[in-house]
């Protein structure tokens, strides 16, 4: 007989040996035990993580000649033609390959003939997500109704493509992804059965890089088994699987750390011409990133599997980085990976990545923007030189009644930013324009880019005690910014700003540069009244006036 392969010589034979499916297998011999055994159930979950070995053994349960039975002998005729996979009661039916409605309505006919060795005819149908709706169609109503003699097992790893008619009608087992140290206490069980000599370090890195499949645990096992030597190293297992090491690794976020652009490049080059992948360069990267920021978050935790690097640099390295940066650079390593599957020249998507990371912002930005706010905050509060309308005391009254386009373009303004009494800083107003840009600072440093791109189409026309208006050029602006979302986003920040409530109220209106003026003219500024040469000076533009007929003068 031939070479068999490890994964199936040390495939499970009972539900006490399935590993990591306790939740499972505990309740399909509860229900072996009791009898109440369904016509159909689905078992999902990852490749690799006992799917079918489980349908195999529930056969078994329910054709031993002990049975039914949660404990199947496996030395009876029944459990050894199952086992060897020539029971007559037993199909294994790849939907794949057998997807039509051609194949199923064989199956339907098949179903009605009782069983040829056993109790049970069971059908353990692979892959099911892939039947067309037709032959789901087809299957339907045999699943909901089959003889008492029939079971169908359906398995499948995307069990979401599925019809909700045939989950209805089906016990549906969710199987989950086996734990690395499940993993390695079957893997070194397999190694000592066999006399295979391998290191701690190397049946964690196979365990590690199975991820949660014992099945490519086990071939990865195998595959080791070829290199003919004496003992398997976690370096072996690395130059079979084409990782790139913890070494290297470390010596890559040291200099992306450093912000050291050529040495991240050079390190990054020889890994390129050692054969590395760089995918899986950027792979490993991001994992390390990760680990990084568990550690810097839970670095006390010891029982969990978040991270299984060595303490010590994760501690030296996690330092040189802020949680934030640690976030970005997993981002941007994930961002890459997956750009680089597509690219045309995948090192340059990866040397970009490093690039971007090594040159990163030093964090003052934010530290920058904090001190400017808090400036504005003090002016506010009379801490600081602030820039505000003054009136003369007492103030004047207009020699003369405005003209009509002063009434026009300036009256407006005036009342809103007429004078106040300077005995409450509450009823101090500061400058539109800075507490404007201090607002749109802050939606971009609080990640608010599409607010920040609407918004930042508007200015701040007023500025009362309680009250702003917003002045857009853009209906869409203006009408997007009253959005609940939006204005109350911009009420936040100028709240925030000025330390008091406020109200904000969008209107549409001209620039200035769209007003004509052909028929307008400029005050003198010795004409000027106090108040309005200092609302010249917090907004901006010029005085203008009517010219009048002769008859009017």
């Amino acid at each position: 007989m031939g070479y068999i392969a490890l994964y199936r010589q040390w495939r499970p034979q009972d539900f006490d040996n399935l590993i990591g499916q306790e939740h499972i297998s505990t309740t399909l011999k509860n229900a072996l035990s009791t009898g109440k055994i369904a016509h159909a159930y689905l078992f999902s979950g990852p490749r690799g993580t006992g799917k079918t070995s489980t349908a195999k053994i529930l056969a078994k349960a329910l054709n031993c000649q002990t049975g039914p039975t949660p404990a199947p002998c496996n030395q009876c005729p029944n459990c050894e033609r199952i086992t060897a996979g020539i029971s007559m009661d037993v199909f294994e039916i790849d939907a794949a390959s057998n997807r039509g409605i051609d194949e199923i309505r064989d199956l339907r006919e098949a179903v009605r003939f009782s069983p040829a060795e056993g109790r049970y005819k069971v059908y353990i149908i692979d892959e099911v997500h892939m039947l067309t709706t037709e032959a789901f169609n087809a299957l339907l109503k045999t699943l909901e109704e089959p003889p008492a003699h029939v079971v169908f097992v359906l398995a499948t790893t995307e069990p979401h493509k599925i019809p909700a008619t045939i989950h209805s009608r089906c016990q549906r087992y969710d199987f989950r992804r086996i734990t690395v140290g499940e993993i390695e206490r079957r893997l070194a069980e397999v190694a000592a059965s066999g006399a295979l000599e391998i290191t701690a370090e190397a049946l964690q890195l196979v365990a590690r890089h199975a991820d949660g499949s014992l099945r490519d645990a086990l071939s990865i096992l195998d595959q080791c088994t070829a290199l003919g030597e004496a003992a398997i190293t976690a370096e072996a297992v690395r130059s079979l699987l084409g990782l790139v090491g913890h070494e290297w690794v470390w010596k890559l976020t040291d200099a992306l750390a450093d912000r050291d652009v050529a040495a991240a490049l050079l390190t990054f080059d020889e890994l390129v011409g050692l054969g590395k992948d760089v995918r899986q360069v950027l792979l490993e990267l991001m994992q390390h990133g990760r680990s990084l920021l568990l550690y810097k978050a839970v670095p006390d935790i010891t029982d969990l599997e978040m991270y299984s690097e060595d303490r010590e640099i994760l501690a030296v390295q996690g330092a040189k980085f802020s949680h934030d940066e640690l976030i970005t650079l997993v981002q941007d390593l994930q961002i890459a990976a997956n750009e680089v599957k597509w690219a045309t020249e995948p090192r340059i998507v990866a040397e970009m990545a490093l690039l971007t990371i090594s040159r990163r912002g030093t964090g003052d930005e934010l530290a920058i923007l904090a001190k400017r706010v808090a400036a504005l905050e003090a002016a506010i509060a009379g801490n600081a030189p602030k820039r505000v309308i003054k009136p003369e005391s007492p103030p004047l009254s207009p020699p003369k009644p405005p003209a009509k386009a002063q009434q026009e373009q300036a009256g407006g303004e005036s009342k809103s930013i007429s004078a106040q009494p300077p005995a409450s800083p509450r009823n101090v107003s500061a400058d539109p324009q800075e507490v404007w840009d201090a607002v749109l600072k802050e939606l971009v440093a609080g990640g608010k880019r599409s607010v920040h791109a609407c918004v930042s189409q508007g200015r701040l026309l007023t500025l009362s005690d309680n009250q702003a208006t917003l002045q857009f050029q853009s209906a869409f602006a203006k009408e997007r910014s009253e959005k609940e979302d939006y204005r109350s986003m911009i009420e936040k920040l100028l709240t925030q700003i000025l330390d008091r409530q406020v109200r904000v109220s969008c209107v549409l209106g001209e620039t200035k540069t769209e007003m004509s003026n052909a028929a307008l003219a400029t005050v003198d500024e010795s004409e000027q009244h106090p108040a309005l040469d200092q609302a010249i000076k917090m907004f901006g533009g010029k005085v203008i006036k009517e010219e009048k007929n002769e008859g009017e003068r």
